[in-house]
C-alpha cells in the first residue's frame, strides 16, 4: 500500500464533488481526498488543517480520525510517500519547503495551483524537490484527463501531423485558472516558451501584482505558436484547437465533445482532399483526471519519471502569465523568456477574494440560509 496524506480539508480536497450537477459530464472523483479513497493502492493515512471547523466537516464527511491541527506533526507521526497540499496559495511555498528540506519520508507531492507566488519561489521549490528526489504533480487537472490524454497520443501516433499552432479560451484571471489555460495548451506544443505577447483587460487591472485577466500570444523554441484568451470569451469558452500539418483537434465544451479532424481524399468529383470529422471513441479504462494523477505519481515513484505536469510545467504557466502583464506594461511588446527578474509574481485571485476558506464560506452560507428560511 502507498501511504498518503493531505494538507488542506477544503473544497478541492474534500467538497468539491458535492458541487457537481446531474448531467455536468465530470468523471468523478475529483476532490483529492475522494481520488485517494478510490484508489485501492492507497491508504490515507492523516488530514490535516489549521481550522477545526475543516477537521470536523472532513471527519464526518469521510469518517477518518488521523486528524491534525499541524501538518509537520502529522508527516512526522504518519510518514505518507504521497502528500496532497489543497492550501491556499499563501502558505504553499512554505509546505512545499517544509516537505522537501524536512526528513519526512515523502516521496511525491499533488500540489494545488498556482505553484507560487513568485518566479523566484517557484524556482525554491523545484530545485528543492530536485534535490530531495521528490516527484512534484501540480493539479493543472486536464493534463490527466482522458480526452486530453487520448488527444496527446492521437498526436504522437502522427494523425494531425506536426503540431503547427494552438489555441484556446477559459473567462479566467491569468494566474488562478489561467494556470489551467496555459498548461492546456502547452500539453501539446513539445518545447519551452521562448517569447510572450499579450495585453491585459485594462491598465489599471495590471498597475500592482494583483491577478488579472488578460490575452496572450506566444512562439515556443520549435516555432509552435499558441494563442490564449482569458478575457470573456464568449462561444470560444472553454475550446481548445490543436491544429497540426495534416488536421486538427478540436475539444469543446471543456474537452466533453471532442473531435478529431483530418485531411483525406474528398468525396467523388469532389476536386480534392478536404477535412473529415471523426468523433473520439470512449477510453478503453475511463478514470476521473485526479484518480490518473495519483496512479501517475505512484509510477513517478517506481520509474522517476516526470509527472504530466511538473514543477517546471507550472511555473512555465507562471511565468507566461507574468510576461503578458510585463508586455501590456510595455504597449504590448515581446517579451523574452526565462524572465530575468525572478522576483516577479502574482497574487492569485482565490487569495483576494477570502481569507477564509471556501468550503468554510459556502458552509455558513447555507447555514445563514437555512436560518433566514425558518426565521420566515
Amino acid at each position: 500500500m502507498t501511504r498518503a496524506a493531505v494538507i488542506g480539508l477544503g473544497r478541492i480536497a474534500s467538497t468539491w464533488d458535492e458541487e457537481r450537477s446531474k448531467y455536468d459530464g465530470w468523471h468523478l472523483p475529483h476532490a483529492h481526498i475522494g481520488c485517494m479513497a478510490a484508489v485501492p493502492e492507497i491508504e490515507i493515512v492523516g488530514l490535516s488543517d489549521t481550522w477545526s471547523e475543516q477537521r470536523e466537516a472532513a471527519r464526518a464527511k469521510w469518517g477518518i480520525d488521523a486528524l491534525y491541527a499541524d501538518y509537520r506533526e502529522m508527516l512526522a507521526k504518519t510518514r505518507p510517500q504521497i502528500v496532497s497540499i489543497c492550501t491556499s496559495m499563501k502558505p504553499r511555498t512554505e509546505i512545499l519547503l517544509e516537505i522537501a528540506n524536512g526528513d519526512y519520508g515523502v516521496q511525491a507531492i499533488w500540489a494545488e495551483k498556482p505553484l507560487t507566488y513568485s518566479l523566484a519561489q517557484a524556482d525554491e521549490v523545484i530545485a528543492a524537490c530536485r534535490k530531495a528526489g521528490i516527484h512534484l504533480a501540480v493539479n493543472c487537472t486536464h493534463r490527466w484527463r482522458d480526452s486530453f490524454t487520448q488527444a496527446r497520443e492521437m498526436i504522437d501516433d502522427g494523425l494531425i501531423g506536426d503540431v503547427i499552432h494552438v489555441q484556446g479560451g477559459l473567462n479566467c484571471n491569468l494566474s488562478h485558472n489561467g494556470s489551467h489555460l496555459i498548461t492546456r495548451l502547452t500539453t501539446f506544443t513539445d518545447a519551452p516558451v521562448a517569447w510572450v505577447a499579450g495585453e491585459a483587460e485594462s491598465d489599471d487591472a495590471v498597475a500592482g501584482d494583483d491577478d488579472f485577466a488578460g490575452n496572450g500570444y506566444f512562439v515556443c523554441q520549435n516555432g509552435v505558436r499558441g494563442m490564449f484568451r482569458g478575457m470573456r470569451t464568449g462561444g470560444l469558452e472553454l475550446s481548445y484547437d490543436i491544429t497540426g500539418t495534416d488536421g486538427m483537434i478540436r475539444l469543446m465544451d471543456d474537452s466533453r465533445s471532442p473531435e478529431l479532424w483530418r485531411i483525406e481524399e474528398g468525396m467523388p468529383g469532389q476536386r480534392g482532399p478536404t477535412p473529415v470529422c471523426h468523433f473520439f471513441r470512449p477510453s478503453h479504462n475511463p478514470r476521473a483526471a485526479g484518480v490518473n494523477v495519483l496512479y501517475d505519481l505512484m509510477n513517478c515513484i517506481e520509474t522517476g519519471d516526470d509527472s504530466r505536469c511538473s514543477g517546471e510545467d507550472a511555473r512555465e504557466a507562471l511565468e507566461i502569465a507574468i510576461a503578458v502583464r510585463e508586455s501590456h506594461r510595455r504597449g504590448g511588446g515581446r517579451v523574452d523568456l526565462p524572465l530575468e527578474d525572478r522576483s516577479l509574481g502574482i497574487v492569485s485571485r482565490e487569495v483576494l477574494v477570502s481569507e477564509l476558506p471556501r468550503a468554510i464560506l459556502r458552509r455558513r452560507e447555507a447555514e445563514a440560509a437555512s436560518q433566514a428560511g425558518g426565521a420566515s
